[in-house]
């Protein structure tokens, strides 16, 4: 049930995952995205920066990492094969469509130490709209 839950919510806009992929000497990188989208159990949608570290890797060597922590005890880790699909949305050139293909899903959840919050962040005004166009575009991606 947990599994179900954790999935709808990287379909709210105020859910933060921390995703991580493989530097090119091996080591890995983590960071922090909220453009994320859950097509279905097995295929998430991200809206990278096409100039960032992440995207970068991604083209690389698309082996990542998900985790997903949120209110409810919610402490997930999703892995998977990632690759761009699109170079830039419509509504952002400036950010790229990649496409999980995901192949393990895994509870981390514990009764001892309780998850009772996710990462939230806080969107400048100036860039609200913009942002939400490209929220709701990684959404209605078939």
């Amino acid at each position: 049930m947990k599994q179900v839950r954790s999935i709808d919510l990287l379909n709210k806009e105020i859910t933060t995952v921390v995703v991580a992929t493989l530097d090119e000497d091996g080591s890995p990188h983590t960071a922090p995205f909220s453009w994320v989208v859950a097509k279905d159990r097995r295929t998430i949608m991200l809206g990278l920066g096409r100039r960032n570290n992440t995207i970068r890797n991604i083209r690389r060597d698309g082996r990542v990492a998900l985790c997903i922590l949120d209110e409810d005890n919610i402490a997930m880790s999703l892995k998977g094969q990632a690759r761009v699909v699109r170079e830039q949305l419509h509504s952002i050139p400036t950010v790229a469509l990649v496409e999980i293909d995901v192949v393990s899903i895994r509870s981390n959840a514990t009764a001892v130490a309780k998850v009772r919050s996710g990462v939230r962040v806080e969107i400048d005004d100036k860039y609200r709209a913009a942002l939400r166009d490209g929220f709701n575009e990684l959404k209605s991606t078939p």
